[in-house]
């Protein structure tokens, strides 16, 4: 994590860089060995940076503590991966996430800061067999949640037993 921040400040002070996007979906995997010492030194360093997620976060390593430490490290662009606030579909398309832990990583991310409009949680459309009142119902759901829905459209990873679905 210390050498993420030594590149983020010899690009910030050589080149004029202030804003990083960090495109690994797994950012928040072990938080405590790698994200959480990352955000406590940009905050200790006064970095003044803004950081994105444009890839999404993991939805249920957002606790109270990395909330609150991803709004105070400058982490601007947060998107969460939902895909689908239809439950069956969640199970049948590997568990990854509930709707109880988004609500609960939303409600972190809001007390920590965040404006709901700032939350962009991605939705899948055109998953196999889905339906397009199921991508309405979602979207529709998100917002009641507080955050903002961003509907992406589904493109099946060759190889995969979803691939193979698609393909049908």
């Amino acid at each position: 994590p210390l050498q993420v921040i030594e590149e983020v400040i010899f690009w910030r002070d050589k080149w004029g860089v202030n804003d990083f996007a960090f495109y690994d979906d797994a950012l928040l995997f072990n938080s405590a060995g790698h994200v959480i010492p990352l955000l406590r030194d940009v905050i200790a360093r006064g970095i003044g940076c803004r950081f994105h997620t444009p890839n999404a976060l993991h939805i249920k390593a957002i606790d109270e503590e990395v909330a609150d430490l991803l709004y105070r490290g400058g982490f601007r662009t947060i998107r969460l991966g939902l895909e689908t606030a239809n439950e069956v579909m969640q199970t049948e398309t590997g568990g990854k996430v509930d709707n109880r832990e988004f609500q609960r990583a939303v409600r972190n991310l809001k007390k920590s800061g965040y404006a709901g409009e700032e939350i962009g949680v991605y939705l899948m459309a055109g998953l196999p067999g889905q339906r397009v009142e199921e991508v309405e119902e979602s979207i529709a759901w998100v917002q009641e949640s507080g955050a903002k829905p961003l509907v992406v459209e589904y493109s099946p990873i060759p190889g995969t037993p979803m691939f193979e679905q698609a393909k049908k």
